[in-house]
């Protein structure tokens, strides 16, 4: 999929400052260049441990569908196809680190590795009423 991304380094306990101000500077530049979105927003993580304080790459990406303009392509990539345990998750985000510990437990108990992509797709964004959000998440595999 084509994707117009940005690029952070972040710890778990910066995200919530990157929640609203990214996403609104991606779904600005895809209204001022007339671009299709063609998905919900994906968070790619990046040497993420599960602490809160170590620092990871964190990837904001929206799909999209329209003429990529040459002067803008370091922001726009093709994410590929990649391997995963996908689980999807009802409820505020700060249950997502449960749901992770869950699928992590899984993958250890039966035999399957790690690839260190993390992901999170976020289908459903309800900041006043998180109960609300529907998260999907993926952990790739090897």
């Amino acid at each position: 999929m084509t994707v117009l991304y940005q690029t952070r380094q972040a710890t778990l306990g910066e995200l919530g400052n990157l929640s609203g101000t990214v996403v609104k500077e991606l779904y600005q530049y895809v209204s001022d260049l007339d671009l299709l979105v063609c998905g919900p927003q994906y968070w790619f993580y990046y040497g993420v441990d599960g602490r809160p304080d170590t620092r990871f790459t964190l990837e904001i990406a929206i799909p999209v569908n329209g003429h990529i303009p040459t002067a803008l392509l370091p922001y726009f990539k093709q994410i590929p196809y990649f391997k995963c345990l996908s689980h999807r998750y009802e409820g505020p985000w700060q249950g997502l680190s449960e749901e992770y510990a869950k699928m992590i437990e899984y993958i250890n108990g039966n035999g399957l590795n790690m690839n260190g992509i993390h992901s999170e797709s976020f289908l459903n964004v309800d900041l006043n009423s998180p109960e609300n959000n529907i998260t999907e998440i993926q952990i790739g595999l090897s």
